[in-house]
């Protein structure tokens, strides 16, 4: 039985910003997933208020599933208000960051389907950010 906690483990950090706690650390399962693709990862990440992950892609299907915060998710040229309960697919090779919103952290679970060769992780990308529509009422 596998039962691990992110609060038990030291944070990496990566994309320059966010906090992320390798719950299943990246490529541990390859042997055991890989066909065209492979289960890659699943961890869990915070970013701190005023900051922003820094945009990058892979050749990944990846989700992030807010578990508390607000923020802006950008994939591309497309912003939009996440919240606590939201869950994001990222495209494969699609440019993304998220940044919080307000004074609080966003921490989010996020876990991924990876095309990518042995050794390869992400690539730092420019991303002009983009405002979403205003935040709409949700419960």
């Amino acid at each position: 039985m596998f039962i691990k906690r992110a609060d038990q483990l030291e944070p990496e950090i990566v994309h320059d910003t966010g906090a992320v706690y390798w719950i299943v650390p990246e490529g541990s399962m390859r042997e055991e997933t890989e066909g065209s693709s492979f289960f890659d990862f699943v961890s869990e990440f915070t970013v701190q208020p005023g900051a922003q992950l820094q945009p990058h892609y892979h050749d990944t299907f990846e989700f992030y599933y807010i578990l508390s915060g607000r923020a802006v998710m950008q994939i591309e040229d497309e912003a939009s208000h996440v919240q606590r309960g939201d869950l994001v697919k990222i495209p494969r090779n699609a440019r993304h960051t998220i940044w919080p919103t307000g004074d609080e952290e966003i921490r989010a679970l996020c876990f991924s389907t990876s095309f990518q060769a042995p050794g390869e992780r992400f690539v730092p990308c420019e991303l002009p950010r983009v405002e979403p529509a205003a935040e709409p009422t949700r419960p």
